[in-house]
């Protein structure tokens, strides 16, 4: 039987030693919270804004916990730069994910993290929502907690 090394062991085992990163080892995992319980009816493209992400930061999950809301509608979670509104990926942590039913679940389904990709910010980031499928009713609670790893 043979061994792989991951990416970040082969830069420890080379000669010389490859520095890592701090989000690849010995990092502090952090927690973003957001939640909205939304005053009016969502509509179908209306946007939540969760929370912020600082630079340099590796997101290792997301978790979306809601209450009961419409039939078909769903919820995409992205990013964008905090310092001029730039959307890196409208579903980059999250791509639509049912938010019909109540529930508390781990969403890192967005191709900026999910199948074995990997993403650190490299600018302060704004994690967003976007309604689609069907527009969510008013009074619906939605929260949002990615963890990521920095410093």
């Amino acid at each position: 039987m043979s061994e792989h090394n991951s990416t970040q062991m082969a830069n420890i085992a080379a000669t010389p030693p490859v520095r890592l990163d701090p989000t690849e080892r010995h990092g502090r995992v952090r927690v973003m919270f957001g939640q909205a319980v939304l005053a009016a009816a969502g509509a179908i493209a209306d946007t939540i804004y969760f929370g912020r992400v600082p630079v340099g930061a590796r997101f290792v999950d997301v978790r979306l916990s809601n209450s009961a809301g419409t039939a078909s509608s769903t919820l995409a979670l992205g990013l964008r730069k905090t310092s001029t509104g730039e959307v890196i990926d409208a579903d980059g942590l999250t791509a639509a994910a049912s938010i019909a039913a109540a529930q508390n679940v781990s969403t890192p389904t967005g191709a900026l993290i999910a199948a074995g990709a990997t993403y650190v910010t490299e600018d302060e980031v704004d994690v967003y929502g976007t309604i689609a499928g069907a527009g969510a009713p008013a009074g619906q609670t939605i929260s949002v907690t990615a963890l990521y790893v920095v410093d």
